[in-house]
């Protein structure tokens, strides 16, 4: 399963959709990546939500710009 490492940020995303929403995102060096837990609520994750500015590692996988996590770890600031 890949992995991906980043920081969380909470960012305006789907701008003119029905989507369109501030979601919490995994800002990787190769893009961001809207966050989902896999059977979380895709529009409101209070556990998502309460990992905002932190760094993580996480497996998952992708969905279009969705990564929908399965298990991650928040890593200790360099």
């Amino acid at each position: 399963m890949p992995e991906f490492i980043g920081r969380v940020i909470k960012t305006h995303v789907g701008t003119g959709s029905k989507s369109e929403r501030d979601a919490v995102c995994l800002a990787t060096d190769s893009g961001e990546y809207v966050l989902r837990r896999q059977d979380g609520n895709p529009f409101a994750d209070p556990e998502l939500e309460a990992l905002t500015g932190q760094r993580i590692r996480g497996d998952g996988f992708l969905r279009a710009n969705t990564l929908i996590l399965q298990h991650w770890d928040v890593l200790e600031e360099k």
